[in-house]
């Protein structure tokens, strides 16, 4: 059973989901735990040059489209 809110003028309104971006490409490095990722967004076809310095589980995440998130 779901309660309904008391004060529901107190919660803050939410943040609009943003659109991410995830990997298209990517190189190996000699250090394993970074390389360089090329990213690309589904929504909107912008693509990003090479990124470094991120790591594997980073650039699985994804990162947000400057075009999508404007």
């Amino acid at each position: 059973m779901n309660t309904p809110d008391l004060f529901p003028e107190t919660k803050p309104p939410r943040q609009a989901p943003r659109r991410l971006m995830h990997v298209c490409d990517a190189t190996d490095d000699e250090d394993p735990a970074y390389s360089s990722v090329r990213f690309h967004c589904a929504q909107c076809g912008h693509e990003t040059d090479w990124v470094d310095g991120l790591t594997v589980t980073e650039a699985k995440r994804g990162i947000p489209c400057p075009e999508c998130n404007k």
